[in-house]
């Protein structure tokens, strides 16, 4: 498989890059009549770009690929995911989490040893559109929300069946783990989020941030998979050294907040299967929590509409 062509990140609007997988589960979901939505959004709180914390040194990663060493991290993430992620993606695996494990893979190439920390939340996606045509089976519009009183998460873990070492053939410009031998090494580095078994407190109060979100989905397997990543923001300068994504800030358990509400028109899998799954999802998505609070304003309307002026005053 060729690897995609992937440009810097946008300076005046967010950039979301879909993984090659995603695109070809959803096709081949529509050639087959399976079903294939999305199901879960994940923010992360990316740290600084500077050499000591998080950084990838491209003169000891790849020598070929004819990006500058001083480049900002809005060109070398993507070319980043482009030349190493997407080149795991395309290895032979036969493990569905694939595209998530060269994810975390990549982070922590990055230096970013500590990755499982940057997942702050996890919610349901929601789906209010569809868009049908003839020529791509349509657009579905997703809504990833992270309310006003939020649960606290503590990110559960578990581990797939990767092989310890995947050694491939370089037949064109790509990246490999820098040990000279063509290989991708998971001893270590072989867990995904446990989307099932995650614990969400509803008592603690406590602040966190976010500045990236990943999408998943799912198809006729059932398995949670990383559709995309999106920066909400590209890198800005914030010294001589380091590079900062903008960050937002959240707190979790009271209602003395301001939620964040993010939507996405993708391409999608529209057909009947699609569509009952998806209605299934949003029947434990925030559309029952919106119809909970309007229920419950009608009531309070209707309460001080009967009630005198004198009670009102």
């Amino acid at each position: 498989m060729n690897l995609p062509n992937l440009n810097e990140l946008k300076s005046d609007q967010s950039t979301y890059i879909a993984f090659s997988k995603a695109l070809v589960d959803f096709d081949k979901a529509i050639a087959t009549g399976n079903p294939c939505y999305f199901t879960k959004m994940v923010t992360l709180n990316l740290p600084a770009w500077n050499e000591t914390e998080f950084f990838l040194d491209l003169s000891t990663a790849m020598t070929d690929s004819g990006i500058a060493l001083d480049a900002s991290p809005n060109l070398v993430f993507p070319k980043a995911i482009q030349f190493y992620m997407e080149n795991i993606i395309r290895q032979t695996t036969n493990v569905e989490e694939i595209v998530e494990l060269a994810f975390w893979k990549l982070l922590n190439i990055m230096l970013l040893t500590d990755y499982k920390s940057t997942v702050t939340f996890i919610n349901t996606i929601a789906s209010s559109n569809f868009t049908s045509t003839e020529n791509n089976n349509g657009w579905n519009e997703i809504i990833c929300q992270i309310p006003n009183k939020c649960k606290s998460l503590t990110t559960v873990w578990k581990q797939t069946n990767i092989v310890d070492i995947i050694t491939d053939v370089k037949t064109d410009i790509c990246m490999f783990d820098n040990n000279g031998d063509f290989q991708f090494n998971f001893t270590g580095l072989k867990d995904v989020i446990d989307f099932d078994n995650c614990i969400y407190n509803d008592i603690e109060v406590k602040d966190f941030s976010f500045n990236v979100m990943l999408l998943f989905y799912t198809d006729q397997t059932g398995v949670n998979k990383l559709h995309g990543i999106n920066f909400i923001y590209p890198f800005e300068l914030i010294s001589p050294t380091e590079k900062k994504l903008q960050t937002f800030t959240q707190k979790t358990n009271t209602n003395n907040t301001i939620g964040y509400q993010f939507k996405f028109n993708q391409k999608s899998c529209n057909n009947e299967a699609t569509q009952i799954a998806i209605y299934a999802q949003d029947d434990h998505t925030h559309y029952n929590t919106f119809f909970d609070t309007l229920s419950k304003l009608n009531s309070f309307l209707e309460v001080k509409m009967r009630e005198t002026p004198t009670q009102i005053s």
